[in-house]
């Protein structure tokens, strides 16, 4: 029993100091392993502020129609690109018309009756002159017409307001969008102030974010800010334009507007985060590549003062591109294997290249 345990000794002995054994009593030196050698640096960074968010839009609008009446026809559908005064939906417009001509009729009606009271007017003014007419005669001829011309206003503004409506009876796009949702069918009766349509404008794309009260502080308008998505290829890059007055009493965050370039395959709702520079503090960053996997366990190889590779457990926190923040193991000034780290072990000879 003894001798199994020597041997297991032994055995453990050999692999920690990176030789082999061909023969029992035999021990030869592994080759050195070439790497490249880096030195570890800590750099004085700030430390990142995240907010989630959703992307929105600058000109996001709910629709509705201007008059009453039942639906008749609609033009669009969800995810349709409309261009500004294009026809997104028909309500019923007979009684409309109906109004119209009673308009029509009744300008028609007032204009007869400026005419008349005008001539009236205007052989009274000579009668007048000749003294075969009083001075209340004239005045009276005078308050007929000018009521007459009043009338005729009044009809002829009827008139246009049946236009107006008739012309409302056609919703149409207040700018270039896209149908986000429909809210209406066939069938259904229109009424203003009843959402038709829920239109955004693509060209005008933002992210809108809540940063918490304490963080909020670090977030300035004019910052150019990375933007990530949940469900999009790629990192985004945007400006902070707007930053909410004050927070939200329930959630303690601040609401924080990014306004983005027009990127295709951006749509409204999709969810990501913002990060923002916070506080300044030493921290040490490493290519992922340099770093090790052991299990669960991540671990990098320094290069000791005799040259041999030395595994060292690390901690490790966010992410940024290819970059990875170490949190605990590394101090800054360790020489450290950085490529075939994967085919490392511990007490090999490194050979610097």
């Amino acid at each position: 029993m003894k001798r199994f345990l020597l041997l297991g000794a032994i055995s453990s002995l050999l692999l920690s100091s990176g030789c082999s054994h061909n023969e029992l009593g035999k021990m030869k030196q592994l080759p050195p392993v070439k790497t490249r050698i880096q030195i570890v640096k800590a750099q004085v960074l700030p430390e990142q502020v995240s907010g989630p968010g959703q992307i929105t839009s600058r000109k996001d609008a709910y629709i509705s129609a201007k008059s009453m009446g039942t639906v008749i026809a609609i033009r669009v559908k969800a995810g349709d690109a409309v261009k500004k005064g294009q026809s997104l939906l028909e309500i019923d417009s007979s009684d409309i018309h109906s109004k119209l001509q009673q308009a029509k009729g009744a300008l028609a009606q007032a204009k007869a009756a400026l005419t008349i009271s005008e001539n009236n007017y205007h052989r009274f003014q000579k009668l007048y002159k000749r003294k075969a007419a009083s001075k209340v005669e004239l005045e009276q001829m005078k308050y007929q017409y000018d009521t007459a011309k009043g009338a005729v206003e009044m009809a002829s503004g009827a008139v246009q307001e049946a236009k107006a409506y008739l012309g409302y009876a056609s919703v149409h796009a207040p700018f270039n969008a896209i149908i986000v949702e429909r809210m209406v069918n066939v069938g259904d009766f229109a009424a203003p102030g009843r959402p038709l349509f829920r239109i955004i404008d693509p060209a005008n794309m933002r992210f809108e974010c809540r940063v918490s009260e304490s963080d909020a502080k670090f977030v300035k308008v004019g910052q150019t800010v990375p933007v990530r998505l949940d469900n999009f290829d790629g990192e985004l890059s945007g400006k902070i334009a707007e930053i909410g007055g004050g927070s939200d009493f329930m959630t303690h965050t601040v609401a924080v507007y990014i306004n983005l370039a027009t990127t295709k395959g951006l749509r409204a709702g999709m969810y990501g985060q913002a990060f923002f520079p916070g506080l300044q503090k030493k921290r040490i960053l490493i290519p992922e590549s340099w770093i090790a996997q052991r299990g669960e366990l991540s671990a990098v190889f320094i290069r000791d003062s005799k040259g041999f590779a030395k595994m060292r457990i690390i901690r490790t926190g966010k992410k940024s591109g290819n970059m990875v923040e170490v949190t605990s193991g590394l101090n800054g000034g360790e020489h450290i294997a950085t490529t075939g780290v994967d085919k490392l072990s511990d007490g090999l000879k490194l050979e610097a290249i």
